[in-house]
């Protein structure tokens, strides 16, 4: 399989205030072009342009590129600045082989990055948690959360994170590997997706290959230390999670089970959910929030634990007596992707039930 490009800020750790830009892994052809353009004197500025990230509020202003020198490399092309990126001053690079008449699958890469100052420089990045946290986890398994504890670049995961089996040998098209990374806002927590045709029962992947996951059997999540972060550094050190296999889930959410612990009235305790089965960790963060009679939405704090069963809101003021209504959004999924409509390998047929889907779900629960 041929990797895929990549636009990376490269650090030397040695010499912290140096730094260049590189894209990686291009293919022969391109980097033909490349050389060809480099030889006759065309600049390849419009190729790879480096400028300063334009502060909010700084209307109208362009400031021009950063000025270097590029090296065309074997499978890459390197921006090397003449002067040393400044400190604490956020860069963008883009990418855009149109300029040759080519052109990339996924259209042109753009990357931002900085430097910290020396005072600001933290710790080295270390994966923090790895979602679902539970080490029993079911057969039909749809994705993982990898969280880390400082900003990323993209462009890593595809060489860096891999499933291995009980014998450590990495486990044949299990994983799905996306055009683009699938990072939220923050860089921070990384969706890592088991291969969803061959989860879905009865379609092609499946019935050729199977499942990813086997009942019974033993395997890790392998996260190398190769992954990067927003200052261009690796990890601090290799990261792993090790699970056994179980039964597939295959219920939709149940809302109407769920084990409901009211709190006092004039108090600050946390009402407390209780699920019968595992939720996704990043969705139950955002689809339950608490409703009065008066459909005002009540702020407070979310904690979820106990493998992500269980769901904990403290209000920031002292609850009152009343009707609350406890509001489930319609994208709410388990660990298996089953939502409150269905399963996730339901049939696409037309389906009554679905109508819930677009309405989500809610309970009730009085304070007096």
């Amino acid at each position: 399989m041929n990797s895929q490009a990549k636009l990376l800020f490269d650090s030397d750790p040695r010499h912290p205030g140096s730094g260049s830009v590189c894209v990686h892994n291009l293919q022969p052809d391109l980097i033909s072009l490349l050389h060809r353009r480099a030889q006759s004197g065309s600049l390849l500025q419009p190729i790879l342009r480096v400028r300063i990230v334009i502060p909010d509020g700084a209307d109208g202003e362009i400031l021009p590129d950063v000025s270097g020198r590029y090296q065309v490399l074997e499978s890459g092309l390197q921006f090397i600045p003449y002067f040393p990126f400044e400190r604490d001053i956020k860069y963008r690079a883009v990418f855009d082989p149109r300029p040759l008449g080519a052109s990339l699958s996924n259209g042109p890469f753009d990357l931002e990055f900085l430097i910290p100052s020396e005072q600001q420089v933290r710790a080295l990045t270390t994966v923090t948690h790895v979602f679902p946290s539970c080490d029993l986890l079911p057969e039909n398994l749809l994705r993982f959360y990898v969280c880390f504890s400082s900003s990323m670049q993209s462009g890593r995961a595809l060489d860096e994170i891999s499933l291995l089996d009980s014998d450590g040998r990495p486990v044949e098209d299990a994983l799905y590997r996306p055009p683009v990374e699938l990072w939220d806002r923050t860089m921070r927590h990384l969706t890592v997706l088991l291969d969803p045709g061959r989860l879905k029962r009865w379609v092609g992947p499946n019935v050729e290959l199977g499942p990813p996951l086997r009942v019974g059997q033993d395997y890790t999540l392998e996260i190398g230390s190769g992954m990067i972060d927003l200052y261009g550094r690796s990890l601090r050190e290799r990261s792993s999670k090790r699970f056994r296999v179980v039964d597939p889930v295959r219920e939709p959410i149940a809302v109407e089970s769920w084990n409901v612990l009211t709190p006092m009235t004039a108090s600050r305790q946390a009402l407390v959910l209780v699920f019968t089965n595992p939720l996704d960790w990043a969705l139950v963060l955002r689809t339950i929030t608490i409703e009065s009679a008066g459909a005002s939405v009540i702020d407070g704090q979310v904690v979820v634990d106990q493998h992500e069963r269980r769901w904990s809101f403290t209000p920031l003021s002292p609850w009152v007596a009343g009707i609350y209504h406890i509001c489930v959004g319609p994208s709410l999924e388990d660990v298996c992707g089953n939502s409150i409509a269905g399963p996730f390998d339901r049939s696409l047929r037309k389906d009554p039930h679905l109508a819930r889907e677009s309405n989500g779900s809610s309970l009730i629960f009085h304070l007096i």
